[in-house]
């Protein structure tokens, strides 16, 4: 594809895995396929999402994988994906390392999937702003248990942006504001009387709400919650919501 063709074409959008924590039989954790002007880009690596990633791209194909943060239903697959790309490039099947941009922290999860022999590592940051492939990519630090990043990416024209794992935060709406699609966790519909360091599903509405984005795509379930009491409590916020169909594909 052309530079031209490329900065007119829209951003696609393919949910790999949706669950938090751990998925149901059959499904997966986090994992996103972000596709534009020919280019793949994974946005996280939950378990289970590396097999589902191939019915859209092969591994040499992967041109970067970013990581909101270092919990295992966001990048537990990397360690997978190192076996991947070492055995394609010892086999000649495969010719370079794959660019990986992540958080340096907590730092033993760090050491632990920062293989040289298969990832060129890049650490991210809220001042980081990052120009990959005609994309532009900006980091806002959320409120989580450990060092995580919502992310933001724009072609120019429209704007994706992704929570990641956070606890309710006003600063997180200004991050998103007038974002073309929110991507946003909801774990639970409502607050329970366990503390997460998660959204629930009517948190996401206010945020979309307060940061006049154009549609609200919810994600991160708890597999034992209801989709439809998800989506029915953040639309008490938030009108133009739905909550992501693993395999489908979204424009941005």
């Amino acid at each position: 594809m052309s530079a031209a063709a490329g900065m007119n074409a829209s951003m696609m959008l393919t949910v790999l895995g949706k669950y938090g924590t751990f998925p149901p039989a059959g499904g997966a954790c986090s994992g996103y396929l972000l596709r534009y002007g020919g280019k793949n880009i994974v946005i996280d690596c939950g378990n289970g999402t590396l097999s589902r990633l191939q019915r859209y791209c092969r591994i040499e194909e992967i041109d970067a994988v970013i990581v909101s943060h270092l919990h295992d239903d966001h990048m537990g697959d990397l360690r997978v994906l190192k076996y991947a790309v070492e055995t394609k490039i010892a086999l000649g099947a495969m010719e370079r390392k794959i660019r990986l941009f992540l958080p340096g922290t907590p730092e033993s999860a760090f050491a632990d999937v920062n293989y040289r022999a298969a990832f060129e590592v890049d650490v991210i940051g809220p001042s980081r702003v990052l120009q990959l492939f005609g994309l532009t990519f900006q980091f806002c630090r959320t409120v989580h248990s450990i060092e995580t990043y919502a992310i933001s990416v724009s072609n120019g024209r429209s704007r994706l942006v992704y929570s990641a794992d956070t606890e309710y935060a006003p600063e997180l709406a200004s991050f998103a504001g007038s974002a073309d699609l929110f991507l946003c966790e909801a774990t639970t519909a409502v607050r329970r009387n366990v503390k997460l360091p998660h959204l629930t599903a009517e948190e996401a509405g206010m945020l979309a709400r307060d940061a006049g984005v154009g549609r609200l795509l919810l994600t991160h379930l708890w597999c034992d919650e209801n989709e439809e009491a998800c989506t029915a409590a953040a639309r008490t916020r938030f009108d133009n919501v739905e909550f992501a169909e693993e395999g489908r594909t979204y424009e941005v």
